[in-house]
């Protein structure tokens, strides 16, 4: 009889402690998508300190059996919002205003890289025209224009958003 609760403990504490329990971990990209694994070797090297466990709920999970309603009532997903509550068209939107100002002053400057192609050809032919000083002036200045524009949208942008909590996808 000892013998047998002996056994039958023992069958119990083996069956008990074979019931696996899978750490999850979650981790955001750089453009913004969700990762979720069960290996953490897996997760790429420059994520994995932000990589973080993820709560697995058995009421969610299910394995071989098909999904059970539970109240019939639909969850609207939120959003994700920074933390001034803008969403992912404020900075697209940002981003985008940016890259048509840029888009823009590339074409007054090509205009201008035209216009001193035109002069140059001119000269070879003998015939002079005024104001080089005033076309370099405007040159240099759009010149300078793109380079702030540039800045803004590849570094003070994204830094701004990264502060704010923003998704870096949302910028690019």
């Amino acid at each position: 009889m000892l013998r047998s609760l002996v056994l039958l403990l023992l069958l119990v504490s083996v069956l008990a402690s074979s019931e696996a329990r899978a750490e999850f971990y979650k981790w955001v990209d750089r453009d913004g998508r969700e990762f979720i694994t069960n290996d953490k070797e897996k997760i790429p090297a420059e994520y994995r300190h932000t990589a973080k466990p993820v709560e697995v709920r058995e009421d969610r999970v299910s394995v071989g059996k098909p999904p059970v309603a539970a109240d019939k009532k639909t969850v609207k997903s939120t959003e994700h919002k920074d933390r001034h509550g803008r969403g992912e068209e404020y900075w697209n939107k940002r981003a985008e205003n940016l890259r048509r100002q840029i888009r823009e002053q590339q074409d007054e400057h090509d205009i201008i890289v035209e216009q001193e192609k035109d002069e140059k050809a001119r000269a070879k032919k003998g015939k002079k025209s005024g104001s080089q000083s005033a076309r370099d002036k405007k040159k240099t200045k759009i010149e300078k224009k793109i380079a702030r524009l540039k800045h803004e949208l590849e570094t003070e942008l994204p830094e701004e958003a990264r502060k704010a909590d923003a998704y870096p996808g949302w910028v690019r």
